[in-house]
């Protein structure tokens, strides 16, 4: 319900994954996964009084272009969407769990955002994706971290960001003594 509260709409489940288009924008597919987020957390909530583990979830949220229609054969046919921003998003949301992280967005979409400085956002890394010959900016979107690590996110951003450019520059020395400086402040980051 929350991603058509979004002005989303599911294209398709595929096992435990999720796949929702956003046709009006970045700032619906984000708002989107933060209230999912939010929602999951009063969720865990009421598994920890049960004494379950708690649920996580991950997304990846890219912008581009895709195609849309019906694809298949006589006998099996189904209508999706393709594309390499289909593929790229996947490659996303599958970095959430190397992050550790429970929201990345790509360089697209942060871009496609209408005022990214109303959400807490931190320039995370430049991986390579398969298939993909340039790398690709990924970014952390940790509105719904505790207030005490998101407090300590935003205290250490430029610092945290700066070390990540001085990773990719090959200076860690640097680098480490800058992200030394960041877990000093915010020791779960």
């Amino acid at each position: 319900p929350i991603i058509g509260m979004h002005h989303g709409i599911i294209d398709k489940y595929v096992g435990d994954t999720i796949l929702a288009l956003f046709t009006q924008g970045a700032d619906d597919a984000l708002s989107g996964a933060i209230h999912m987020l939010e929602k999951l957390e009063e969720y865990n909530t009421g598994r920890a009084h049960a004494g379950y583990a708690p649920v996580k979830i991950g997304f990846g949220l890219n912008t581009g272009l895709v195609m849309i229609g019906t694809v298949g054969g006589e006998n099996r046919m189904e209508s999706t969407v393709i594309g390499d921003a289909v593929n790229l998003t996947s490659r996303i949301e599958e970095s959430t769990k190397i992050y550790n992280t429970p929201l990345l967005i790509s360089q697209n979409t942060l871009y496609d955002l209408a005022i990214p400085g109303k959400y807490d956002i931190r320039f995370l890394d430049r991986i390579r994706v398969k298939g993909k010959t340039h790398p690709l900016s990924i970014y952390e979107v940790f509105n719904n971290d505790p207030i005490a690590l998101r407090d300590g996110k935003r205290a250490t951003k430029l610092k945290f960001e700066k070390a990540v450019i001085q990773y990719h520059l090959k200076e860690i020395p640097h680098a480490m003594d800058l992200l030394t400086q960041c877990i000093e402040i915010a020791p779960k980051d």
